[in-house]
């Protein structure tokens, strides 16, 4: 597995781990349709130093667009939908599904993000900036793609994760 794939979702797991993040990243998935692994790909883009541009974006969103339609997504609800089984249906059993669901779920998102991290590792996507500037205006790129704003403490709270916990990927 090359660098960049395996050093972008190491890095998601340590940002998304961190206080607040998580919360932050499933704020704008319900509000806003964010993509959360686009969210941490915006983050791991400026933890290296690249600042994104909105057609450089818009090609990584559509890059990945059907695989999170048709997959990533379709798994996310069977096992939200597990949480509450009808009570008629034996609980463990639907307990395990939901489990194994959960660990397809997330593969599923693992594999996006290594189609993901190659469209960074290829060419020379993205302008040189400070990893707090960059994380800022890819954030803010990200949202206006979605015809959204996120809310500027989010934005400052996902950016200063670079710098609070040093996570920049070699």
């Amino acid at each position: 597995m090359p660098n960049s794939v395996s050093g972008f979702w190491t890095f998601s797991l340590q940002t998304y781990a961190q206080p607040e993040i998580a919360s932050i990243c499933l704020e704008l998935q319900e509000r806003f349709g964010a993509d959360v692994n686009l969210v941490l790909f915006m983050l791991w883009a400026a933890s290296r130093g690249r600042r994104l541009e909105s057609r450089e974006i818009e090609k990584i969103a559509e890059l990945v667009k059907d695989w999170r339609e048709q997959v990533v997504i379709p798994l996310r609800l069977a096992r939200r939908a597990l949480k509450s089984p009808p009570r008629e249906w034996p609980a463990q059993e639907t307990e395990a599904l939901r489990q194994r669901i959960k660990a397809d779920e997330l593969e599923a998102e693992r594999l996006q993000q290594n189609a993901m991290s190659l469209f960074l590792a290829v060419g020379q996507a993205g302008q040189p900036d400070s990893p707090l500037a960059a994380a800022k205006s890819n954030l803010t790129n990200y949202a206006s793609l979605l015809r959204a704003a996120f809310p500027e403490k989010h934005i400052s709270d996902l950016a200063n994760t670079l710098s609070a916990a040093r996570l920049s990927s070699p």
